[in-house]
């Protein structure tokens, strides 16, 4: 017969849903390049911001941001854990019980936690407003998140980076208007929920409203769905916000100010790379749950981030001198070394996340976990050193420190990998008399 029967070419050549001649999705460079772009100009704009404010004396505005961001990072992870990366990883069940998680339980709390977390910081001459203004960014931006899911979800990377931009354009404007950084701050980040909101809910593959399909058994569900990506979530948060909880129990808040303007551009440019690290973990994501025509997933997108985060760290280390002095006329000299120490850590973490990421794409969500709390338990045992004399310098070096370290264990577990395999691969000599006897026919067959 020349032609195979449907059954056999069912599985043989696993079906896919065909794609439109006009429907054209840009490649997967183009998209990383987009992305990762215009996290870069979001985090120059958020850098820009922090510059003005430094240098207009609001010290004390980037204060109780650094700390209310800070510490409600803790309580979001604490409360929803892993519930962000499964709303983008997991299948329809999982993200509704992720989205009702959200609104019903975690933004309630949010915004409790900003009431004490606000009282417990005014005794420490911390401006009430800008504590509670920062809660309300952290809230909208939680929100937003979800949306961003959704766009990503739908390879709408474009149409996301242009919220972000525009909104964070909105936040430069208000602050060169006069507001104060955590008011503008505030308005910005009610743009974004509004303006992802509107994008998510209209387009191809269009998502329900987010006030929606919300059911109180569907949020205790998350907490068992997410119980995978709940290690790794509290690990990245302790990552990136323990050096400046530290610091702020025995630092005055004009260190914390000067400290939290630099964790916060470090944070940006993180947030650059992790941009172009989303597009290869939305494609495995959608390749795991068979979500459209499947794209070649290759390591462009970890290549174009590695590379620029590179650069990006080697421009941040000589400029910083000039940053810190010129740019954000930081009144501390020490804190161009602060900077310098931040930058050198963000090529390894863009390693350390970029497996991360593609691990949690592929569903192997424990492995994430692992690698996440490997890092996060590295910065704490830096920071608890050094817990008798703590300063600037040494919060800042915990970080660089922990991401080396677990970079160069990947690396060296990859290189012997790949030797094992090729070790298995080498042709194994044969026995003088196997070549002297003929294969048998039942060999033949199970061949």
């Amino acid at each position: 017969m020349k032609e195979r029967s449907t059954s056999e070419q069912t599985l043989a050549e696993p079906t896919e849903p065909l794609r439109s001649p006009g429907s054209r999705r840009p490649g997967v460079r183009s998209t990383t390049v987009v992305a990762s772009v215009s996290s870069l100009v979001s985090g120059l704009l958020n850098a820009g911001i922090l510059a003005y404010s430094a240098r207009q004396g609001q010290t004390a505005e980037i204060a109780a941001y650094s700390v209310m961001t800070a510490a409600l990072t803790w309580v979001a992870n604490l409360i929803m854990g892993g519930s962000s990366l499964l709303y983008v990883s997991g299948n329809d069940e999982e993200r509704r019980a992720a989205h009702s998680q959200r609104l019903l339980v975690a933004v309630p709390a949010m915004a409790t936690a900003t009431l004490l977390i606000a009282a417990f910081y005014i005794h420490a001459e911390y401006g009430l407003v800008a504590l509670l203004s920062a809660g309300g960014v952290m809230i909208f931006n939680s929100l937003a998140d979800l949306r961003f899911g959704d766009l990503a979800r739908q390879m709408r990377f474009v149409a996301a980076s242009a919220a972000i931009v525009s909104t964070r354009l909105l936040s430069m404007v208000l602050l060169l208007a006069g507001l104060p950084l955590t008011t503008a701050l505030l308005v910005g980040a009610a743009t974004y929920l509004l303006s992802t909101e509107v994008l998510a809910c209209h387009g191809p593959a269009a998502a329900p409203a987010m006030w929606r399909g919300l059911s109180l058994r569907a949020a205790g569900r998350a907490f068992g769905m997410s119980r995978r990506l709940y290690t790794y979530s509290l690990a990245e948060a302790f990552t990136g916000r323990a050096s400046t909880i530290a610091l702020s129990l025995v630092a005055s808040p004009h260190v914390v100010g000067c400290y939290g303007a630099l964790v916060n551009i470090y944070q940006a440019l993180v947030a650059v790379t992790f941009s172009g690290l989303r597009v290869p973990m939305a494609l495995r994501t959608r390749r795991r749950h068979n979500l459209g025509p499947r794209q070649a997933i290759n390591r462009d997108s970890e290549m174009i981030a590695v590379v620029g985060a590179t650069i990006i760290a080697a421009g941040v280390i000589a400029t910083a001198p000039w940053l810190t002095s010129s740019l954000l006329s930081l009144p501390i000299p020490e804190s161009a070394l602060w900077l310098q120490l931040l930058a050198l850590a963000l090529p390894f973490t863009t390693m350390n996340r970029a497996v991360a990421l593609n691990r949690i794409g592929d569903g192997k969500y424990v492995a994430a976990s692992r690698l996440g709390l490997s890092i996060a338990v590295l910065v704490g045992g830096a920071l608890l050193i050094q817990a008798a004399t703590l300063g600037p310098t040494g919060a800042a070096a915990a970080t660089p420190v922990a991401e080396m370290l677990v970079a160069a264990a990947l690396l060296l577990a990859t290189v012997t990998r790949r030797h094992r395999r090729r070790g298995s691969h080498r042709p194994r000599p044969v026995a003088s008399d196997q070549k002297r006897q003929p294969a048998s026919s039942g060999d033949l067959v199970g061949r």
